[in-house]
């Protein structure tokens, strides 16, 4: 995308400065999430006080969910995104600051945990809200695609460089490294050209949000409002809660599974773990090159048949009495097949919400959709985790599986496949009509982008 000269040069700009961004943004928090893990289960061996790290994160995310989208719609993305960023930034340097001091303990990482938390809701909103403002729709599967791609190599560095530096450096220098990785990402951020396909009528025709006790809760209840008046959005909420709730078969299970059932040493696991990233560079090469969706719904489809096969297939090593290394590969490909498939869907879904979801609402329903996934998620975790404790794999699985099915075939029916793809190529019509270098929104716009509605 970068060389394709096609393309305005600085659109390729922003695709160029974004993805590195989120690179070495990703890079720096996988290597810290492993440092992190590693501590609290090296230092206290137990799962308990790791979970109570997952669980201020996750919780904390939730509940600022609809806060977030409401101030992506209001304010300034750009600014939104910088400032959180940059506040991320001077946490991650007061821990080190602390861990020169005082060392590292565990109240000080669920303190910067927390912290984190109550900032990343607002600048990974605010970034989905503003896709469609740093590219052109049209190439947004694009930019979706290469960027999940790219973003697959920290998944497989991470736990490498995380191992590695570990062994070689102390705590303490793990998290300076974290905070360069944040401020470079940061600088990077202050390059891209955030009104670069910003048309204002988008926000203009809505109106100014209104102000005031009532009208701000009437303002977060949009977001609700627009989903729950369409029947295709309300399946995509309910199928998108469901999901996560089985999150469990492919976060507990292989781990459970490797180190408990089958013995597996650390490197072991490990390998099988970064292989997962070959399945997400894989999907996001293939969605990058392929043409524009016709009908994302129909792919989300049959990604989750894909995927209710894969929870059954994951199963054969228990049952199989393969030796070590044939285990390896097999729950290796196995991965790799499970972060392949979830491409097809997740990639699908989000390009579906970029396109029929109107701006003025954009971050709001985005966290709206964030908000019933990931509240459900902690839920599901826990039976999973609670269920597989007693062996029950076959049963779980299985459950799942057929759920996962019954799932696709009520709502993925004919009829609401058919409504998305017309809501799908109406929405991609409206954004070609809009994207007319005569539309005379557009023509203001682009003399005069500072007067965006969305001031702080």
């Amino acid at each position: 995308m970068i060389l394709d000269k096609k393309i305005p040069l600085q659109e390729r700009l922003n695709f160029a400065v974004y993805a590195l961004s989120r690179f070495i943004l990703s890079v720096g928090s996988n290597v810290y999430l492993f440092a992190v893990s590693y501590y609290i289960l090296y230092e206290t061996g137990s799962a308990f006080y790791f979970s109570i790290n997952m669980a201020i994160s996750v919780l904390v995310t939730v509940a600022l969910l609809p806060f977030s989208g409401l101030l992506s719609d209001m304010k300034n993305k750009r600014r939104i995104i910088i400032s959180g960023e940059s506040l991320n930034t001077l946490v991650i340097l007061g821990l080190f600051i602390y861990t020169v001091f005082y060392d590292i303990n565990l109240i000080a990482i669920y303190m910067v945990t927390f912290l984190n938390s109550l900032i990343e809701p607002f600048v990974s909103n605010a970034f989905q809200a503003a896709i469609t403002e740093l590219f052109h729709k049209d190439r947004v599967q694009k930019v979706m695609g290469y960027t999940s791609a790219l973003l697959s190599v920290s998944i497989i560095l991470g736990p490498i460089l995380g191992g590695v530096l570990f062994g070689l450096l102390s705590f303490n220098h793990i998290i300076l490294i974290f905070f360069i990785g944040f401020f470079i990402s940061t600088i990077l951020d202050f390059l891209l050209k955030f009104d670069l396909c910003y048309q204002r009528y988008l926000y203009k025709a809505q109106g100014e949000v209104e102000k005031g006790g009532v009208k701000f809760r009437q303002n977060i209840n949009e977001g609700f409002r627009f989903i729950f008046k369409s029947d295709v959005f309300k399946s995509l909420l309910i199928i998108a809660a469901l999901a996560n709730f089985m999150t469990g078969i492919i976060s507990i299970f292989p781990e459970k599974m490797m180190i408990v059932e089958l013995g597996f040493e650390p490197e072991a696991v490990g390998i099988v773990n970064a292989a997962a990233g070959i399945g997400v560079l894989i999907g996001g090469v293939i969605v990058g090159k392929s043409k524009q969706f016709e009908n994302p719904f129909l792919l989300m489809k049959r990604g989750f048949l894909v995927y209710a096969a894969l929870c059954l297939l994951y199963l054969l090593p228990l049952y199989l009495g393969l030796n070590t290394i044939s285990n390896i590969i097999f729950i290796g490909l196995a991965g790799i097949g499970f972060t392949l498939t979830l491409q097809f869907i997740n990639v699908p879904l989000n390009v579906f919400l970029q396109f029929v979801t109107p701006q003025h609402i954009k971050g709001r329903v985005f966290s709206t959709v964030s908000l019933f996934a990931g509240s459900i998620t902690p839920l599901g975790a826990i039976i999973f985790g609670y269920l597989y404790d007693f062996g029950l794999y076959w049963p779980v699985n299985l459950g799942s599986a057929l759920m996962m099915i019954m799932i696709v075939y009520i709502f993925y029916s004919n009829r609401l496949i058919d409504a998305s793809k017309k809501m799908y190529k109406r929405a991609k019509m409206d954004a070609a009509d809009n994207a007319s270098d005569n539309h005379p929104d557009t023509k203001r716009e682009r003399k005069s982008p500072e007067t965006e509605p969305q001031e702080m």
